[in-house]
């Protein structure tokens, strides 16, 4: 016998998850945004990982999201600070 919920509780925590594929434009979007919410350029960003203090926790989450995307070495320049 099988309890009323049984399946529901089984079910696949995933099934509605719709995975999206970015281009070169959308990371470059992505990876944007996050540096403009942060403050700051790549290059700084990466000084307060290697330093492991970051300015703000939306720094220390614009790296998570950038870092993804990106390599120490890319020349990515961002638009931020009302540039």
């Amino acid at each position: 016998m099988v309890e009323e919920g049984y399946m529901d509780s089984h079910k696949d925590p995933y099934a509605d998850v719709e995975v999206v594929m970015l281009d070169d434009e959308g990371v470059r979007e992505i990876t944007d945004n996050a540096l403009a919410l942060a403050g700051c350029t790549w290059k700084e960003l990466q000084a307060q990982a290697k330093a492991g203090r970051f300015t703000s926790h939306i720094a220390h989450d614009a790296w998570f999201v950038v870092s993804t995307f990106l390599e120490p070495s890319d020349p990515i320049t961002s638009r931020c600070r009302g540039s």
